[in-house]
């Protein structure tokens, strides 16, 4: 079998590779600079199925994200998808990059009051890939991530650091989605038709998603074509709408299964099911597994 032109790599393998013992290996803070900057191997395309996103402390970065060329500087923020396509092209001698990576089921278990994925939602700004912060909030996110790399060594375990490494994380996230929302509120991200749709699209995943699953649904809401809509989500998340409705799903649905309070047929009426059969089965054709089995499991 040949080999993908892209490399995939899990975070695992990540962590694995670069030999990292952790506390808990869903989740990982660390630095980059003119000592270890080997961390990165410069023009090599490749993919890592994990969300994150990285802060540039000082210096000067430029990368390709999906193959579109992005200049970064101090305060600058990326965050990062499970299917972009990562390239760094040069990292300035002086550079010194925070980092932080988290599983998609770590993420999706963080249960935020901003519903799952929405945070990143709001942290990509209608999905532009970059943002400036203001030192507040650069200061703010540099002491979580240092938290976390602290918290998640395992020379300084102790009974609370699981409880701890998602506090930190949570608030990172909290302190993102607060900067870009004021931003926004103040009309400093621009947009364009497509990023306006996209954001648009997932707003409308994030409220209806229980009740609404046909894409049809979200083009008429949006005012376009079911085959523009799915053109324009496409070329933003490489993934199609319906596929991101699926995936919202089955995010919010694995929280509700780790609610031991709820049964699994109250799981499956909260998301729109009449028919315990077909919920198991929508169940098992994205994980692998049923719904009982996944409860038994945690």
């Amino acid at each position: 079998m040949e080999k993908p032109i892209i490399p995939i790599y899990t975070l695992r393998e990540i962590i694995d590779w670069q030999n990292v013992q952790l506390v808990n290996p869903d989740i990982w803070a660390f630095d980059i600079n003119s000592s270890n900057s080997r961390v990165v191997e410069l023009n090599f395309p490749s993919k890592v199925i994990c969300f994150g996103l990285f802060l540039v402390q000082r210096g000067e970065i430029l990368i390709n994200v999906d193959f579109q060329e992005i200049q970064l500087k101090k305060n600058d923020i990326v965050n990062l998808f499970p299917n972009n396509i990562i390239e760094f092209k040069d990292i300035s001698k002086n550079a010194r990059l925070k980092f932080i990576l988290i599983s998609i089921d770590y993420f999706s278990e963080l249960n935020l009051e901003i519903n799952s994925q929405e945070a990143f939602d709001i942290l990509s700004n209608n999905y532009l890939k970059q943002v400036t912060l203001d030192n507040e909030t650069m200061f703010s996110i540099i002491y979580h991530i240092n938290s976390i790399q602290g918290l998640n060594n395992p020379e300084n375990a102790n009974s609370f650091n699981l409880e701890m490494l998602k506090l930190h994380f949570s608030l990172i996230m909290y302190s993102l989605a607060n900067y870009t929302q004021t931003q926004s509120a103040k009309g400093e991200f621009k947009t364009s038709r497509k990023e306006d749709i996209a954001v648009k699209f997932v707003s409308l995943v994030g409220q209806y998603f229980r009740y609404h699953k046909d894409v049809q649904y979200y083009a008429d809401t949006i005012f376009v074509t079911r085959t523009h809509l799915t053109r324009t989500i496409k070329d933003v998340f490489n993934k199609n709408p319906k596929q991101i409705i699926e995936e919202k799903l089955i995010a919010e649905i694995k929280i509700f299964l780790m609610k031991k309070e709820f049964s699994i047929a109250e799981v499956m009426r909260e998301f729109g099911f009449d028919d315990q059969t077909a919920f198991s089965k929508f169940f098992k054709k994205h994980t692998g597994i049923s719904p009982g089995f996944y409860r038994k499991a945690l």
